[in-house]
């Protein structure tokens, strides 16, 4: 009996002496089985290269029969996360990938009278994606396809390659906005209202055409010290023809019209930073039309347009405004040959942003723009004038800082001396804009 008591003291004890000796784990019970690890998924790649690429291995999707039912509500796990997409190309260093998209909803004239008077609508204001790429640090181009919108569709903005040499000297050539008013060079993206100024940026790219978009080449360039900057453009453009009245000088212009030396404007902006709050700029424009009522002779017409702006932030204040003026050739080339009268516009905007914290952010926006048409100082005294002040007040919210929601409130005051013809235009806009 002593014999065997020892005996099984000795083997009990030793899968202790084994299990210290060697570290080695006890193998698990069927009671609590080994935990099933999700394969993490591979990087999804599109490779543009001519080259054939090298297959990249996508992991297999984790045995279901073995994971647990999980509450929907819950945060997906790292094998349930979408995986990133990356596209490889052979000769561009980098591609960025930009889009917006603009729903907007207007009552105008709300307070008309008539209900013939109003409108109410929905719109959609843009749809559009961009591509940005280089080929090295000199060398690139960029993209804007406009998808539909803003009664367009399949269009092109901003269409360009460039070069940039040095800091001093770059080159652009294509479709691009003429550098005239900071307003009609801002980003659709960064507005703070819901239009550009609908007197001053209408009257100076749509009615006279000195600003926005056109076909031309373009020089460009700068320099930055002590946190002073400055930095000049220099363009030829194509122009844009229009002998109808009913029409204007907005959108893409036609070589089969805009041909040789029928319409070949220049555009000069120089701005400069004193300090880093403040930003003004200079800026001329020209519009010009070929004499083709003798074609023996060779006649050439130049309207010219100047423009200063000024751009100051602090904090959270921010105060912005330009004022442009010149000749004014009310939408027709013949006007520009024939002698024109001169106009003056100008717009001024005060805006408040909060910073974004705590998910949210929000803007206030205040802007007057003034419009005369038919400006001419000391003279027209005591008679009827068809000049007009517009006055938006404006208030933005940011559910994330590319996700806003823009009200816009605006009230539009003929400037004239005819009975009747003084009444305030009431305007309401709402808009989705969602940006990346």
């Amino acid at each position: 009996m002593r014999l065997a008591l020892s005996t099984l003291s000795l083997l009990w004890a030793l899968p202790a002496a084994s299990l210290a000796a060697g570290e080695t784990a006890p193998a698990p019970s069927a009671a609590a089985p080994a935990p099933v690890v999700a394969p993490v998924p591979a990087k999804e790649v599109i490779d543009t290269a001519d080259a054939p690429a090298a297959a990249v291995p996508v992991a297999a999707a984790p045995d279901t029969g073995t994971v647990a039912k999980t509450d929907s509500a819950a945060p997906a796990s790292a094998a349930q996360e979408p995986v990133p997409l990356e596209i490889r190309n052979a000769y561009l260093a980098h591609l960025d990938l930009t889009g917006t998209v603009q729903l907007k909803a207007f009552y105008h004239n709300f307070a008309a009278e008539k209900d013939a008077d109003k409108r109410l609508s929905f719109q959609l204001r843009r749809f559009e994606f961009g591509l940005e790429a280089s080929f090295n640090t000199h060398s690139g181009f960029k993209g804007v396809m406009l998808l539909d919108g803003a009664n367009k569709n399949f269009g092109v903005n901003d269409a360009y390659l460039y070069y940039r040499v040095n800091d001093l000297v770059g080159f652009k050539g294509g479709k691009m906005r003429r550098p005239f008013s900071q307003e009609s060079l801002q980003s659709a993206r960064g507005l703070y209202t819901i239009e550009r100024g609908e007197l001053y940026f209408d009257f100076l790219a749509n009615t006279t055409g000195y600003a926005y978009y056109d076909l031309g080449a373009l020089a460009y360039g700068g320099f930055e010290e002590d946190g002073m900057s400055l930095g000049y453009e220099l363009g030829v453009f194509n122009g844009k023809q229009n002998d109808d009245a009913a029409k204007d000088y907005s959108g893409q212009q036609d070589e089969k019209t805009d041909k040789g030396f029928k319409a070949k404007d220049v555009v000069f902006r120089v701005n400069a930073s004193p300090f880093k709050a403040l930003k003004v700029e200079g800026a001329v424009s020209t519009k010009a039309a070929e004499n083709v009522s003798n074609p023996a002779d060779f006649g050439y017409a130049v309207n010219t347009a100047y423009q200063l702006g000024a751009d100051f932030h602090y904090d959270k204040l921010r105060l912005l405004g330009e004022a442009a003026w010149g000749d004014n050739h009310k939408k027709q080339d013949s006007k520009i040959i024939d002698g024109s009268v001169l106009f003056f516009t100008f717009y001024t905007a005060a805006v408040w942003r909060e910073d974004y914290s705590r998910g949210r952010a929000s803007e206030l926006v205040l802007k007057m723009e003034g419009l005369d048409p038919d400006f001419e100082p000391g003279t027209g005294e005591g008679a009827p004038n068809d000049g007009k002040l517009r006055y938006t007040l404006g208030c933005n919210y940011f559910f994330t800082p590319t996700i806003s929601i823009m009200a816009d409130y605006a009230a539009l005051q003929p400037i004239t001396k005819v009975a009747g013809e003084d009444k305030l235009t009431h305007d309401f806009d709402v808009m989705w804009r969602m940006s990346f």
